[in-house]
């Protein structure tokens, strides 16, 4: 079992799918603001996963909100909820946001609602984002 890859700027970790896809999820922490972000990305290697995390949204490596091609099904998801549920175990005082690179991930994070998250709308570049949030006690 690999363990946490810890920085200063959050923790991170690689999860092998059935799919041989490579799962990555990665929770950073804004101190200003007092709240712990969570990302997952989905990607054939560990280099694309780190290349969507790392790379400016300029750059032509990113994948970040693209569809990576094979269909994952739920599992990646499932195991993103089961370290999210694990994590808010360990912080307090905090709040962690998850926010969807699509349209299409905002609409099933929306089922965060069942974990007590709540939703928050909010314009960016003249678009309507959602947010899903928790305040963590």
């Amino acid at each position: 079992m690999n363990k946490w890859n810890i920085t200063r700027e959050g923790i991170s970790k690689f999860f092998l799918l059935n799919n041989n896809q490579w799962l990555k999820i990665v929770f950073s922490y804004t101190s200003s603001s007092n709240i712990w972000f969570e990302t997952i990305v989905v990607a054939n290697s560990k280099r694309e996963c780190n290349d969507c995390v790392n790379k400016t949204e300029n750059s032509p490596k990113v994948i970040y909100g693209h569809s990576t091609g094979k269909k994952i099904g739920l599992e990646a998801f499932k195991i993103a909820l089961d370290e999210l549920l694990k994590f808010e175990k360990t912080v307090h005082n905090v709040q962690i946001n998850i926010v969807g690179a699509s349209d299409r991930l905002n609409r099933i994070y929306k089922y965060l609602n069942r974990y007590g998250y709540l939703e928050y709308n909010y314009i960016k570049n003249k678009k309507p984002v959602t947010m899903m949030y928790k305040k963590i006690s």
